[in-house]
Parts: C-alpha cells; structure tokens; sequence
C-alpha cells in the first residue's frame, strides 16, 4: 500500500441522517492534508471516525500494516487532557523519559514541564496537546482546527512547527480547518467536504480554482477570492502574491466620530490570579461608550479573559475601580458557550438541541444569544473562534447591528480581519498593560503581524479586507 491512509465509500451515520456519505480518498506518505469545510460538513466527526473515537456505518478505512500509530488532537485540547501538567499527562501515555526529552527539546517545551495546565496559554496548551501526540511516535497525525484558539503570531510558529515535523521526521498531518490562510504557506493538499460529501480533492491551487467555479467562495480565503476575482491564480504566500501584476488605488481614511455617552469606566485596574503574586491586569485604565464595538486584542496570555472577566464582575480587582452606567447587568459569554446552551436548552424543555451540534455552530448559536439578549452592555470572549466565514460575517454584522443601536460590545479577538472589520476601537494589551487604543484600522494597518494579507500586499493603501477592495 502506497499510501499513509486510504478511505473508500465511508458512510457515517447520526442523528437525522448521514454525517458523512460516499467518502474516498487516499493520503500518500509524510503529507499535510487540510480537511476543508463550513461548520457542520462532518470534519470532526470523519478525524473521529479515522482515529477510532466513532464508528462507521459502512465503507472502508485502510492503513499500511502495523506498526503504524495515529494520534488526535481534539478541538480546545486543555479540557482532553488527563494530567495536572505536562509531565503527567506524558507518563499517563506511557512515554519513556528519552522520549519525553526528545520530544519536548524538539519543540522546546522543557520550561512547561511541571506547569499546571491551568496557567497555560491557549497557544501553549496546543503545542503541549501536540507534544503528548508525538510521544505516541505517530506516523499520522489528526488535528482538529489547531488553529482556532491561536493569536495571529502563534499561528505562523504552530504551521511552522507543523511544517518542520513533516520535513524533518516525515509524519503526515491531516488538519480540520474552517480557514484555509494560516496552513497554505505550507502548500498542503486540500480535501473539501459540504454535508459530509466529497466537493474536491487535490493540491490547494487546484482546490481553490474549483471551488471558485462551483460557487463555493466562502470556503476560500478573502485575501486569495481577490486574485481569483480578478482573473489570477490565488497566491500561497506573500511572495507569490507581489509577484502578481494586481494594483490597488488607495482607500480614503474614514473619521472615526467619537461616542457620546460612556458606559463604563476603567481606572488604574490591577489583578492577579492567585497563587501567583505577579499582576495579570497591570494599572489599565480607558473608557468605553455606548453605540461602539470594542475589540480587545492581545497574543495568547495578554489578560483579554481576565480583563473581560472583571468587567462582567466575575472577579474583583486588587486595585482599581470599574464605574458602570448601567446598572442592569452585563451579559458576558465566555470561550466555553457549553455552559449557556446546556441552560437554553433546559429552558426548551427539550424542544431544542444545541449541543450535538458543532463547535462552530455552538460558537455561532451562543454568540447570536448574547446579542440578543437586550443587555446594553455585551462582553464576547472570542466570539469568531470556530466560525466558518459565512458564520464569521454573520455575528460580525450582528455585533456592527447592536451598536448602532446604542449598545456597548466588547468583544476579545485574534483575527486582525474580524477586529478591522467589525469594531470601532481597538484596546490592545501587552502582558496586561495598555499597549494602544484607538482606531481598529490604525492597529491593523500599522502592524506587521497583528494585520492582513491586504494590507501587507498593498501597504500604505488603507486597504485591509476584501470589501476594502470592492
């Protein structure tokens, strides 16, 4: 058998029909693969399958003979493990210690070792997930969306990891993802799927090119619809793309006007997670109004959760005061919407059922319960995580929507195109502190790294997304 997995005919069943239908493929040896899809088209459910997690109502799953290990990572991996720490959770795979130091000086993950979960990073908390799946020395590696949880800066560091654990040891990735733009640096083969069906298969150019002559443009990114639009062939990089002869004319700026009314009111906040006795919110102080949406941007670790989570009212400050207008609550939703759709649908008395479904379509069905809530004051942890575009847009307007109408929406983001797009201002912190407030569009069209394909490709445009270039 010359490939890494071959998969003939799977049918996959579930609840008010067939997840998956009539799926062949075949993967060769030390492959990237991205499993391509809107949220709900069966991706997680076909790494399930794969890795042994479901079964398969019908069809054929072939691997090279063994010993040929398979290891999952699933989607928000902190709540899989099973250990305290690193450390643990690589003895409870029973990973030797030479094992344990090969792997963990390759990704260079020592200084995590005896660190309690709980006090990682998303970013870290995914490599350590991929660390506990290469100590099972896996031949094929199943991610569901690595990606998702990561700050823009991460994510280039985790696809260049990926890339050099392909190159390097020769394993093979077949990576769920719902975004396309972060993993096509690594040239990886494409394999879309649209309610658990095969639409295409084959390289990434080729893959885009027919998604865009079937219609399926949502499933490819904004920044490659802009050369296909436009008669290109859609760029894998940065460097294929300024190679293209496309010109843009410059954007006018736009006048922020400044609201009216304040709704909150931030002074000299300082906090701690305990034990630690080091500040996680450091002397932060700004104003946010009523009719704006405010981003709050930040890598991995910066404080967004924590600083959301005192404006809620969840946790109390150390120092500091928070002044609110409103006094009748604010309606905060964090990462996990488990819990607020495990009590919508008790509400429903079972009418209902929110959580068979999806992690974006949750994601998506828990940010629309918020913004629709009628609060004044909306706090959104990460409300874009796990969205497919289409889905993306959707809460985006929504958020734009209950601005306008006099609300305040805070809302944490990594996307630089999702906080360019669809929030006034942009509170950026760095380890806690105010590192900017301002116009979203001047941090976006400022960074080299917090921004856009757009706005790298055609600097000094104030161009940043693809409606920019209508």
């Amino acid at each position: 058998m010359g490939a890494c997995l071959e998969v003939e005919g799977l049918e996959v069943g579930g609840e008010g029909g067939k997840r998956i239908s009539d799926l062949s493929f075949s993967l060769p040896p030390a492959s990237i693969t991205v499993l391509l899809g809107r949220n709900g088209s069966g991706k997680t459910t076909l790494l399930k399958v794969l890795c042994g997690e479901k079964e398969k109502s019908g069809g054929k799953i072939s691997f090279p003979p063994p010993p040929f290990p398979i290891a999952f990572v699933p989607q928000n991996p902190r709540g899989c493990m099973l250990g305290g720490c690193l450390r643990e959770e690589l003895e409870m795979w029973g990973a030797s210690e030479l094992r344990i130091f090969d792997v963990l000086a390759f990704l260079g993950l020592s200084h995590l070792l005896d660190r309690p979960f709980s006090s990682l990073s998303a970013g870290q908390a995914e490599i350590c997930a991929l660390s506990a799946a290469l100590c099972q020395n896996p031949k094929l590696v199943l991610l569901d969306e690595p990606l998702s949880s990561l700050d823009a800066v991460s994510r280039r560091r985790f696809a260049s990891l990926l890339s050099s654990l392909n190159s390097e040891l020769g394993i093979s990735f077949l990576i769920a993802e719902h975004d396309l733009e972060g993993l096509l640096p690594l040239s990886p083969a494409i394999l879309a799927l649209e309610g658990g069906k095969r639409i295409a298969f084959g390289s990434a150019k080729e893959v885009m090119g027919e998604l865009w002559e079937k219609g399926k443009k949502d499933l490819i990114p904004g920044f490659q619809r802009l050369y296909l639009s436009r008669g290109f062939p859609p760029p894998l990089s940065l460097k294929e793309a300024k190679a293209l002869p496309l010109s843009l004319p410059p954007r006018p700026l736009k006048e922020v006007l400044s609201p009216k009314k304040k709704a909150l009111k931030i002074s000299h906040l300082s906090f701690a997670w305990p034990p630690s006795s080091s500040l996680d919110i450091f002397d932060l102080s700004f104003s946010a109004f009523f009719g704006e949406s405010l981003a709050v941007v930040g890598e991995n670790g910066s404080g967004k959760s924590t600083l959301l989570r005192l404006l809620a009212g969840l946790e109390r400050p150390r120092f500091g005061r928070i002044w609110k207008e409103e006094k009748g609550g604010a309606f905060f939703l964090p990462q996990d919407p488990v819990p607020l759709l495990a009590l919508e649908e008790g509400k429903s008395l079972g009418k209902i059922e929110l959580l068979p479904l999806s992690a974006g379509e949750r994601q998506k069905k828990a940010d629309f319960l918020a913004l629709e809530s009628g609060k004044k004051v909306i706090l959104l942890d990460e409300p874009s995580q796990n969205l497919d575009s289409l889905a993306r847009r959707e809460v985006g307007e929504e958020i734009r929507r209950r601005a306008r109408e006099g609300a305040l929406v805070v809302f944490s983001t990594h996307d630089p195109d999702f906080c360019a797009s669809f929030s006034d201002r942009a509170l950026c912190l760095l380890k806690g502190k105010k590192a900017f407030l301002g116009s979203s569009r001047e941090l976006v069209g400022g960074g080299a790294f917090f921004t856009t394909p757009f706005s790298l490709a055609f600097p000094k445009k104030n161009i940043l997304t693809l409606k920019d270039c209508a």
